[in-house]
């Protein structure tokens, strides 16, 4: 005689249970399976997939390509670096078959001091994307999320997101546009310093629609 399962109450078959009946009962638990993780997720896809990890060591940049594409319409990057320069300001750029050094990144960079309450901020028209500063010792450490908003459409490509490391005294919240007569359809992007080299993991993520 047929049983169920503790948690989600999955009809499963017993030890007595004929053989002839394999079937149908694997048909069973199938069915039961995707209609429970269907309601759980709302949706038959899960929110988030991981297209892409990439540790790198002592580089003066990293491109990670191929990992925008028509299966997702906005992503998520996250980043663990560590800089062999005292202070660093690290750059993201989007790119094709190579990266766009096109002046069509409109910037921003906002952030609080720490010790003493001061706000930093700046717009800047550029070839690039500011996504943080490092400073030396933040092993471990120094953390960066954002959001790049339709980088694959044949739209203007958007970036939302924050760094903030042990050892810097200025937590950043970035924000910013890239702006091209053309609304370029980018695969992929690159991450480098304005001077040293970059060590660390950095993880691509497409949200499902």
């Amino acid at each position: 005689m047929a049983t169920t399962t503790p948690n989600y109450g999955w009809t499963v078959p017993t030890s007595t249970d004929l053989v002839k009946d394999g079937a149908t009962a694997i048909e069973t638990l199938g069915d039961a399976i995707d209609a429970s993780m269907n309601t759980a997720l709302g949706t038959k896809k899960a929110g988030m997939v991981l297209l892409n990890t990439t540790s790198f060591s002592g580089v003066a940049s990293q491109s990670i390509s191929n990992v925008f594409s028509s299966a997702y319409t906005n992503y998520r990057i996250l980043l663990n670096l560590t800089a062999a320069s005292v202070t660093t300001t690290t750059f993201l750029r989007l790119r094709t078959a190579s990266d766009d050094t096109g002046t069509n990144y409109y910037a921003a960079a906002d952030g609080v001091n720490w010790s003493n309450g001061a706000v930093n901020s700046n717009l800047i028209t550029q070839s690039a994307f500011i996504i943080g500063r490092h400073v030396t010792g933040d092993t471990g450490y120094s953390k960066y999320n954002f959001d790049v908003l339709t980088p694959n459409l044949a739209q203007y490509t958007c970036l939302l997101g924050g760094h903030s490391g042990v050892s810097a005294t200025v937590p950043y919240h970035n924000h910013g546009a890239h702006w091209s007569v053309t609304a370029t359809q980018f695969t992929g992007y690159t991450i480098y310093p304005n001077s040293g080299t970059l060590s660390g993991t950095c993880w691509t993520y497409g949200y499902n629609d």
